[in-house]
């Protein structure tokens, strides 16, 4: 009988004990990440030396490689000083003559980049208020109600539908009307599928779906097509929405404000996932409720490397495909909790970055309740 190997991400404990362990690392990691800014100079040596002081504990390879990236802050702070000690030791002998003016230039200079940093910030922050007003725009017209009729050309229709199309009628067809809801808002931008919301979350958006040669068009961009760092909830390009794939995959950004999938870092703790399991994903024709299945961690892996990728599953082709990608799956559920879901299902991919490991991913599995 094979040993069975509980997952973590990347990480592979070989018995439970270890895996748990192993949670309670991610946790504490998760917290302090949380609460302070790892990059800072200060911040990272004063973690360095509590960790190497033993003042934080941890257990396993997780808490392992979090140290060393701890370490690495650390050491190229101390490089960049090094560095500025050496410029400064070339200076000593005309100090004297320099020092006041030094001194002065010192001044104005702080000066000024405080200036600049307050407005970098200060952009930043207004760049967040307005899309928080945007949004909260695009949540009150959600609720309006406007009769709107939608036609499809028969260019734009599932192949196995054009036969039929061209051999009965010349005619537009008509997929299902847009719900009255979205009807508004999908005139003001046709590329809007849908609308997630998660309740006990901040999480309460459109969503988007580009072209595949403007497949992260939405990273970058909100609803009104503006550049915005915090970008705009968006199905993969790949996806078909009027003709329902296995699963359909949704990108967001981790923002550190909470806005977009920034809260979604919130399924790691199991106490919320439990309280949590409800997801609503309406698509602009039908409305729908999935329940949480499994919370995973990966990355993004390198073109040249043969390995599982899960945002590449779309479709089932068969049930035996769809079960490889299950088992893979729950290789990468974080509680190592049992996967309800069977060929047949409608599945929901939310995905979004974390930042344990270099190209992290956090991605959440939810099936459609019929």
């Amino acid at each position: 009988m094979d040993e069975k190997i509980y997952k973590l991400g990347n990480y592979e404990f070989k018995t439970l004990r270890e895996y748990r362990q192993g949670q309670e690392d991610l946790e504490k990691i998760k917290y302090i990440t949380e609460q302070l800014d790892i990059y800072d100079p200060e911040v990272a040596l004063r973690l360095y030396n509590l960790m190497r002081s033993k003042k934080i504990r941890f257990k396993g390879e997780i808490g392992k490689s979090f140290f060393w990236c701890i370490s690495d802050i650390v050491a190229d702070s101390s490089m960049n000083m090094i560095e500025k000690e050496k410029g400064a030791d070339k200076e000593e002998a005309i100090r004297p003559i320099l020092e006041t003016n030094w001194q002065k230039i010192v001044g104005i200079a702080c000066i000024v980049i405080a200036v600049i940093c307050m407005g970098y910030y200060g952009f930043m922050e207004l760049q967040d208020y307005y899309s928080t007003k945007r949004m909260e725009r695009l949540q009150s017209n959600e609720n309006r109600t406007t009769n709107m009729g939608y036609y499809l050309s028969t260019e734009n229709l599932p192949e196995e539908t054009l036969g039929e199309a061209e051999t009965e009628t010349e005619t537009e067809i008509t997929p299902p009307p847009i719900l009255e809801e979205y009807a508004e808002l999908h005139e003001k931008n046709p590329e809007m599928v849908g609308w997630l919301k998660i309740e006990g979350m901040d999480i309460d958006y459109p969503v988007m779906q580009s072209s595949e040669d403007e497949y992260d068009f939405y990273l970058r961009h909100s609803f009104d097509k503006q550049e915005d760092r915090n970008g705009t909830l968006f199905v993969d390009a790949r996806n078909n929405i009027l003709k329902r794939d296995t699963n359909l995959i949704i990108y967001g950004h981790n923002m550190k404000s909470g806005m977009m999938f920034g809260t979604l870092k919130n399924y790691l703790n199991e106490t919320f996932r439990n309280q949590h399991q409800t997801i609503q994903f309406n698509t602009i024709y039908e409305k729908a409720t999935y329940k949480v299945i499994g919370v995973c961690l990966g990355k993004v892996e390198n073109q040249d490397e043969t390995v599982f990728r899960y945002y590449n599953f779309l479709n089932a082709a068969n049930e035996a495909e769809f079960e490889d990608y299950m088992e893979h799956i729950r290789q990468m559920e974080v509680y190592g909790a049992s996967i309800d879901a069977a060929y047949g299902d409608e599945l929901l991919t939310l995905s979004t970055c974390n930042y344990y490991i270099e190209d992290g991913r956090m991605f959440i599995i939810a099936k459609k309740v019929k």
